[in-house]
Order: C-alpha cells, then sequence, then structure tokens
C-alpha cells in the first residue's frame, strides 16, 4: 500500500465507474505526495498520521512541483483534483476529520502559443524580412538552429555559430549581418553577436531585457510572437516530430539535449499537435 487506505480508495474510484487508467493516474498522485510528505516533511515524518497533514503541508508540495518539476497549470490543477478526490473520500468515511485542501484554488489555464509549430520552415523569408531587425532575425536563426537564448547571448557564442552547417540564404544573411556590425564590433572591442550601441569597453554585450526590447519593436513586423523561448521549443518539436525514424541517440545528439529533456519535448511536441 502506497499510502493510506488505499484500498478502500480504489473500491471508492471503482463504485463511480472510473476507468482503470484514470483510477491509476489518480493514485499515483497521491501516492506521489505521501511520497513526498515521507521523505521531506519533517512533521508527517515524526507523527504519519492523516489528521497531521494540513493545507500548509499540501502548499508546500504544490511548491515543489512547481519549482523543481515545472508544471504546468493544467497539471497543476489535475493534481489538485485528484488530491481534493482523495482527501474527500477519506473526510466522508471518517478517516480524518480535516480536509487539507479545501481553501485550495485552481490556476488559470496557461495560454496556447501563438507560434507556428512549422515556423522555420518560413525562415528564408524572415531572415530577408529588412523591416525585421538584424538582431531579431538572428535570434530567428538562432532558434531555428535549436539554440536556446541562453547559449546565443553567451560570450563567444559566435565560435559556435561559425562551426555549424548553413544553408545557402543562412550563409547569405550571417554574411551582411557580420559585415552591418564590423565597425561596432571593432569600437566595442568584441567580437560577439549582439552588441549594446553604446559603446561601453568594459560591458559590451547587450543583456537579456535589451535584446527583448529590439524584439518588442519588431513585433508589429513579425508574423508570430518574438519569444526566443517558444521559439526554440517548436523549433524542437517540430524536428522531432519529422524526424521520428532517428534513434534516441541520434535525436540527443543533433538537438544537443540530454535523454530526459528529449522526453519533455516529446510531450511538449504532442501538446503542442493536439492545439495546432
Amino acid at each position: 500500500m502506497r499510502f493510506p487506505y488505499e484500498k478502500q480508495f480504489r473500491f471508492h474510484l471503482y463504485h463511480r465507474n472510473l476507468e482503470e487508467i484514470t483510477i491509476n493516474d489518480i493514485c499515483h498522485d497521491v501516492a506521489d505526495l505521501f511520497n513526498y510528505l515521507r521523505h521531506f516533511n519533517l512533521s508527517y515524518q515524526d507523527q504519519p498520521q492523516l489528521d497531521n497533514i494540513h493545507e500548509a503541508d499540501i502548499r508546500d508540495y504544490f511548491n515543489m512541483l512547481q519549482s523543481k518539476r515545472n508544471i504546468k497549470n493544467t497539471t497543476y490543477n489535475k493534481v489538485l483534483t485528484h488530491l481534493n478526490t482523495y482527501f474527500s473520500f477519506l473526510f466522508s468515511q471518517r478517516y480524518t476529520t480535516t480536509l487539507p485542501t479545501l481553501q485550495l484554488k485552481g490556476l488559470h489555464r496557461q495560454a496556447l502559443s501563438q507560434i507556428p509549430l512549422n515556423w522555420c520552415d518560413n525562415l528564408a523569408n524572415l531572415l530577408q524580412n529588412k523591416q525585421l531587425s538584424f538582431y531579431t532575425r538572428m535570434v530567428l536563426l538562432c532558434s531555428a538552429h535549436f539554440f536556446t537564448v541562453q547559449e546565443f547571448m553567451a560570450p563567444n557564442f559566435y565560435k559556435v555559430l561559425n562551426k555549424i552547417t548553413l544553408q545557402p540564404m543562412e550563409q547569405a544573411f550571417l554574411a551582411e549581418y557580420t559585415a552591418a556590425y564590423a565597425e561596432l564590433r571593432q569600437l566595442q572591442e568584441c567580437e560577439d553577436l549582439f552588441l549594446k550601441k553604446r559603446i561601453n569597453l568594459a560591458a559590451p554585450r547587450l543583456s537579456l531585457p535589451g535584446l527583448h526590447k529590439y524584439l518588442k519593436a519588431d513585433q508589429k513586423h513579425a508574423p508570430f510572437p518574438l519569444i526566443p523561448r517558444e521559439l526554440y521549443r517548436n523549433a524542437v518539436c517540430a524536428y522531432i516530430l519529422h524526424h521520428q525514424s532517428l534513434s534516441d541517440a541520434e535525436l540527443c545528439h543533433h538537438l544537443r539535449l540530454t535523454p530526459t529533456s528529449l522526453n519533455y519535448y516529446r510531450q511538449q511536441a504532442y501538446l503542442l499537435t493536439t492545439t495546432h
């Protein structure tokens, strides 16, 4: 038994005519809560009784889910519903005198991405769009090659970019970009891609908030939101969907992902295909 009264709770769910897969999902979430309490909640470790579980303990668990596991609001709401079901059952059967989830509220659903899953297919036109700043177009190029914003804003990233294989139209854009900022690189005494326009030899590189100012200014000329995190995610997910014959090792190598990250983006790809 992974949590108190699991056998009785399963019997209760079964008689509510729930599917076996749903019952297992509910019990999995309840078991995960108790696993967390046993390992990380000192009060429950000292006195592992149901009446010793309080609202604050449940909040701590959800804080962990959000900060450590990065769950989405939809997952938060699902788990809360499952825990509500369990504690309501305990209360109705007088196994406990408290309802620690009673005051907890669900979260608003997160807005779906408005960026097309296959936005990279239009990269050539985007790179040739003179209404977009060079910095915005460089963000699009780097994102299309599966680099995160943290990676392409890092010092010396230009050395990494120079080593990857680019299509002719991408090479043409990079050459144009390099020529356009040759003087600025010389004045800033820095070879990085994203530089401040105001000369600052001590800190020549553009900050992330500074980059977002360019993206915000260019938004009116772009066909979709210019959000680096989502551009990267959709590029990775589209590649996974279009190369399902590749092995996990091949995908990890090409996308520069760990196996755990690959599984995460596979799940994201499935979610995106159901919303686009």
